[in-house]
């Protein structure tokens, strides 16, 4: 899947950043979030700058996750600014410098765009094989709403999963916002 994805021309990569950035702030779930939690995207991935750069202009809290040291696990924390607040951590990508941005915990995040190479039809995604967003997920309750944002292509009848696996609320490919079991939404 990680060879698919890289085959993707970037022209595609733009059109699918620019049609994800318009589905997911329609999500009334975006509308009445205070606070957004994303990553910044890496390698071939689609990217989430502008959506990000949206949710910023919407007025929305922008929380970035960074990986912390030992034990290796995602840290929160709120960035004012994009240029001046991430620093490049493991793996160089772009995360927020604790130094200069407020830590704050998972409850505190109202909606999150949680990311993955590949989703099943239940919500349980597969991402780069660390497992770090199902510990931040784990026993989450009903805060933060999480999607996942993947073209139809990655979008897989099922996928191994167990017990730590959390699954995401809904699944967005480019046609628009789908349930677990993929019937459009009403």
């Amino acid at each position: 899947m990680a060879a698919r994805r890289d085959a993707i021309p970037e022209s595609e990569r733009a059109r699918l950043a620019d049609t994800f950035t318009e589905s997911l702030t329609r999500l009334p779930e975006y509308g009445d979030a205070r606070s957004v939690l994303a990553t910044m995207s890496i390698g071939s991935e689609w990217s989430t700058r502008a959506f990000i750069e949206r949710a910023r202009a919407d007025g929305k809290a922008i929380v970035l996750p960074r990986v912390s040291g030992s034990p290796r696990r995602l840290e929160l924390h709120t960035v004012a600014d994009l240029q001046s607040d991430l620093v490049l951590g493991v793996w160089d990508i772009p995360e927020p410098d604790p130094a200069r941005c407020p830590r704050i915990q998972l409850d505190q995040v109202d909606f999150a765009l949680v990311p993955a190479l590949v989703v099943d039809r239940e919500g349980f995604r597969l991402g780069y094989g660390a497992g770090y967003f199902d510990r931040l997920l784990a026993g989450r309750g009903a805060r933060p709403w999480c999607v996942t944002a993947l073209p139809r292509a990655f979008v897989v009848e099922r996928l191994p999963h167990e017990a730590h696996d959390v699954a995401v609320d809904r699944v967005l490919d480019e046609r628009g916002l789908l349930r677990a079991d993929f019937r459009p939404a009403p």
